[in-house]
């Protein structure tokens, strides 16, 4: 499974984003994120053990791993 989220330079999650499914009608508004000062947005797999959690319980179970060029969502 795969999320979209936004994060500061900590790696604390601010929002997370699932996609749409293809069946999606996308005739109305679109919206998204757009990262701030000192913030990033980028599209992570999710952990294994966190794959049946509920999209609300992301930010308070998982964060992501800022060291390094590749970040990456890991639990906390």
């Amino acid at each position: 499974m795969k999320v979209h989220v936004l994060y500061d330079k900590q790696g604390k999650i601010i929002s997370v984003g699932v996609p749409l499914p293809p069946s999606y009608d996308f005739r109305g508004p679109a919206f998204g994120t757009q990262a701030g000062e000192g913030q990033h947005s980028g599209e992570f797999d999710v952990p294994e053990e966190h794959a049946q959690s509920n999209l609300a319980q992301f930010a308070d179970k998982l964060k992501v791993d800022v060291q390094g060029r590749a970040h990456k969502l890991v639990s906390k």
